[in-house]
């Protein structure tokens, strides 16, 4: 079985979880087991399509970032900052 977008990824994972209680050697386990086999594969396949790395610091030997906020603070608090 091999997973071949995000949406067969989705519908597979939906229909793993609905097997996850499947008994042991029925062919719903089976079925399962060949599941959890094609998502990991996909899984395997696309580690770093998804994941969040390092960014690229556009101002070498300091800190900042893109998503670094010019001020402290969460963005739910910013109405409470003070900047006097």
């Amino acid at each position: 079985m091999l997973i071949q977008s995000h949406t067969e990824y989705a519908a597979k994972a939906e229909r793993a979880n609905a097997l996850s209680d499947a008994p042991e050697g029925s062919s719903a386990a089976e079925e399962l087991k060949n599941l959890i086999a094609a998502l990991r594969q996909w899984d395997e396949d696309h580690a770093g399509e998804n994941m969040h790395g390092p960014e690229a610091n556009p101002l070498p030997g300091t800190n900042r970032s893109p998503d670094d906020l010019p001020i402290a603070g969460l963005p739910g608090n910013l109405g409470k900052l003070h900047l006097d």
